[in-house]
């Protein structure tokens, strides 16, 4: 019996959640794979996964033996892509996500960007504002905006990203603008997910808690409330932009916008990188530096 019998019916299981879809990826019947995967645990001597009627999950053996698959056959893809060239080696899952706002407007075109340039690739993207754990989840990449911690993950900068403080002129024409970020207390402030707004003064960042009569989790809820005239907010700049431009929105304390924040491609350490991952990364790194360069460029020309 081949030792890497199974690892692959096991680790498509544990990405696709069910017996079905990983047999459709694999091209093999789901009593095949039902099969190779019974076979594997009576060889391990554990139970690697709970299957019920809809869904299969891992047990904790399984979990741990997922990522060490997942390394495993990666190792044997770059084994083989070792000796091969182009276009062609670019081939394989990939599992990401990303925050939902962004991912929407700015990640997820760029994705079906690279997928249509990459016919064998598959995408396998979870948008959500939660921050997962790339290693325990088995996820190949994340976008992430702001400070990386994770010592167990290697990061490249895609671009940047810049925070505005904004209102409708019909709230400027009623409330007038504040003259500084200490005015913004005196202001109907609309508030996100961000618990403090930032700005930088004289070289130095501060933060401010608004307050505010009006809030939402969504940026685009936010972003709607102050074209209504209801208040002031603070969002990034593709959110706004647009806005800036048409003067929809008018931008309020310029000169205390605090430094750009930089967006990441995130991904768990490897040796070697698979050609996959890696070209994604060129890809998005090319791409989202464009998009960054765009919006900066905008900006200039909307506070000319």
């Amino acid at each position: 019996m081949q030792s890497w019998e199974g690892l692959d019916a096991f680790v498509a299981v544990a990405e696709a959640g069910n017996f079905t879809r990983a047999a459709g990826r694999l091209g093999v019947s789901i009593s095949q794979v039902s099969r190779e995967i019974n076979r594997l645990e009576e060889r391990l001597g554990t139970q690697l996964l709970v299957r019920n009627t809809r869904r299969v999950a891992l047990t904790e053996s399984g979990r741990l033996f997922e990522q060490r698959c997942r390394q495993l056959i990666d190792d044997r893809e770059a084994a083989f892509e070792s000796v091969t060239s182009g276009k062609n080696s670019i081939k394989g899952l990939i599992r990401l996500t990303c925050a939902v706002a962004y991912g929407e407007r700015t990640i997820t075109p760029i994705i079906g960007r690279f997928v249509a340039e990459h016919p064998e690739i598959s995408i396998d993207m979870e948008l959500t504002n939660r921050v997962l754990d790339l290693v325990a989840g088995g996820m190949d990449l994340a976008v992430r905006i702001g400070e990386i911690t994770d010592a167990r993950l290697d990061r490249v900068q895609l671009g940047s990203r810049s925070l505005h403080v904004c209102a409708a002129p019909d709230y400027i024409e009623r409330h007038g603008a504040p003259a500084s970020s200490s005015d913004i207390s005196a202001h109907a402030c609309l508030l996100g997910t961000a618990q403090r707004w930032q700005f930088k003064a004289s070289g130095q960042e501060n933060q401010i808690v608004p307050q505010g009569r009006w809030r939402c989790n969504s940026g685009f809820a936010v972003l709607d409330a102050a074209i209504q005239g209801l208040g002031i907010c603070q969002l990034p700049d593709f959110y706004v932009q647009d806005h800036l431009r048409d003067g929809t929105l008018v931008e309020l304390l310029a000169d205390e916008r605090p430094s750009d924040q930089a967006i990441w491609a995130v991904f768990p350490k490897r040796s070697p990188q698979p050609s996959r991952i890696a070209a994604l990364i060129e890809f998005l790194q090319a791409n989202v530096s464009l998009t960054s360069e765009t919006c900066h460029a905008d900006d200039h020309h909307a506070r000319r």
